[in-house]
């Protein structure tokens, strides 16, 4: 049975959206502020729901629903350029051509895989957006897929569709040189977004912004009590409820989160979750239920939350131990508990729950 729950780990705005944020926002330690003004929206966006606050500004109503409308029709750009499940998008468009024709692309859709391009060569391909045939074959794309499980003489039959080879980005547009090839972004695309309607925000002089799309997130400046923002990271249980394992103190980075416990099907062999290893064509396999990931932009957090994901604990933390910029906390199975690992940039910003 399919679950139907966002592809991306549950992370949350403690104080706004967590009961462990009422008794924050209800205590001031000294040299802390009340809580000045908050303005916040919601919505539906991209198969699951966006939230948006800004602190220390006064707007009336006509003012916030018009801000709503602009970050509404940012959105939806961002959704006509990369929805699979849109099938006049620009990837829909492009997965249906058959052909080696160029294929135009808009400025939205270009940076995204522009992006696309570098981080599958920094990872060695771990980040794959090449993966749509697969995804599709495994149940987890706009195509209905089957509960039923998957051969490998099935997987082997998309797998000569899969690798960044077969993609040519130039000033001219996207070529693909294999027939069947289809792109699928949605490992990217939430990030994207988000950069998107923090820059809108931002432009137009707010500085204390938190943006939200299904569990990716930027934080800049500070929440209503004048503080860096407080960000939850959920425990990585399969149907378990939403509570805090870490809280972090957020601001002026984006934070995105994969893990296998929210979007998977259940067939006769068990579970299978969404998130699949380019180089078997099968859902990566090993302890690893969750990994966090920091950088300056949600986008590449996005991405490369996905590829340490398909890496593995041991993998991953040795890649991120390269990077310049970017930092991650693995959350572990182990036994009836969990085992974390972090890089000395993610613990900084951890603080301790009340």
């Amino acid at each position: 049975m399919m679950k139907a729950y966002d592809s991306k780990v549950f992370l949350w705005i403690l104080g706004g959206l967590a009961l462990l944020g009422v008794a924050l926002a209800l205590f001031y330690p000294e040299g802390l502020t009340r809580p000045g003004p908050l303005q916040s929206f919601a919505g539906a966006t991209m198969g699951t729901t966006y939230h948006v606050q800004i602190a220390g500004v006064a707007l009336d109503d006509t003012q916030l629903q018009a801000l709503k409308a602009e970050v509404e029709a940012e959105l939806l750009a961002v959704n006509q350029a990369m929805s699979t499940y849109m099938p006049e998008s620009e990837i829909s468009m492009f997965n249906r051509g058959g052909g080696s024709e160029t294929f135009e692309v808009s400025p939205r859709f270009r940076e995204v895989l522009a992006r696309s391009f570098e981080i599958n060569q920094l990872t060695d391909g771990r980040f794959d957006p090449t993966l749509g045939p697969l995804i599709d074959l495994w149940g987890f794309g706009a195509k209905k897929g089957s509960d039923e499980p998957i051969s490998q003489a099935e997987i082997d039959g998309v797998m000569d569709r899969v690798g960044m080879a077969f993609l040519t980005l130039t000033d001219a547009g996207l070529q693909k040189h294999k027939p069947g090839m289809e792109i699928n972004l949605s490992a990217i695309a939430k990030g994207y977004a988000v950069d998107r309607v923090a820059a809108l925000l931002m432009a137009k002089g707010f500085e204390n912004v938190y943006v939200e799309i299904g569990g990716e997130l930027v934080c800049a400046g500070v929440n209503a009590q004048g503080i860096p923002w407080r960000i939850g990271i959920q425990v990585p249980a399969m149907d378990a409820e939403e509570h805090a394992m870490k809280v972090i103190s957020l601001a002026d980075h984006g934070l995105a989160t994969s893990g296998d416990y929210r979007n998977y099907v259940e067939d006769k062999n068990g579970l299978r979750h969404h998130i699949l290893d380019p180089r078997t064509g099968r859902p990566a396999r090993h302890t690893l239920a969750s990994v966090s990931v920091l950088a300056s932009d949600c986008m590449s957090a996005d991405a490369v939350s996905t590829a340490l994901f398909v890496m593995g604990t041991e993998e991953g933390m040795a890649w991120v131990e390269k990077q310049q910029g970017i930092d991650a906390l693995f959350i572990d199975r182990e036994g009836e508990g969990y085992r974390i690992t972090a890089t000395p940039g993610f613990e900084a910003v951890l603080i301790a729950l009340p």
